[in-house]
C-alpha cells in the first residue's frame, strides 16, 4: 500500500455538470483526517440549504466567479482568492452573484481533529431558513 491516493476532480469548468448538484466529494473512502469537495454554483443560484457542523471546521477557497457567503448573521463578499475559515457550530450558505457572468467555483476542505470515520456525519440542515440575499 502506498502513502498517497489520487483522485481526478476534472477540469474546473466540468465541476457539477455530470452530477447536476454543483458538488463533488473528493475524500471518499481514502481520506482519514481531511475531507474536500469541489463546488460550482451558477450565477443567481444559492446553496440548496444552510448547514453547520458540530465538530468539523471548514476552509472555503474561492477560485472563480463572484458572490457572497452567509456566516450566521453576517454576509461577506467572495471572489477568486478569497479564503474563509468557518468554525464548528457556524451556520453557512453560499450565493453566486446573478450578474457574475460565470459560476462561482470553490474548494471546501474540512477537518475535525479526529478521523472522518470517527466523527461520522455531523451535519445539520435548515431548509426553512431564509437566505439574506432573498430577504
Amino acid at each position: 500500500m502506498s502513502g498517497y491516493d489520487m483522485y481526478e476532480a476534472g477540469a474546473i469548468d466540468t465541476w457539477g455538470v455530470a452530477e447536476g448538484t454543483g458538488k463533488r466529494f473528493v475524500d471518499g473512502e481514502s481520506a482519514q483526517y481531511l475531507g474536500m469537495s469541489v463546488n460550482s454554483t451558477e450565477p443567481g443560484e444559492s446553496s440548496p440549504f444552510w448547514h453547520r457542523h458540530s465538530r468539523f471546521e471548514e476552509l472555503y477557497v474561492f477560485l472563480d466567479g463572484r458572490g457572497q457567503m452567509a456566516l450566521d448573521d453576517e454576509v461577506v463578499d467572495v471572489h477568486p482568492g478569497t479564503v474563509v475559515r468557518v468554525a464548528p457550530e457556524t451556520w453557512r450558505a453560499v450565493h453566486s452573484a446573478a450578474d457574475a457572468g460565470r459560476p462561482l467555483k470553490w474548494l471546501c476542505l474540512r477537518g475535525g481533529g479526529d478521523s472522518l470515520a470517527g466523527i461520522g456525519r455531523d451535519g445539520e440542515l435548515d431548509r426553512e431558513r431564509i437566505f439574506p440575499w432573498n430577504a
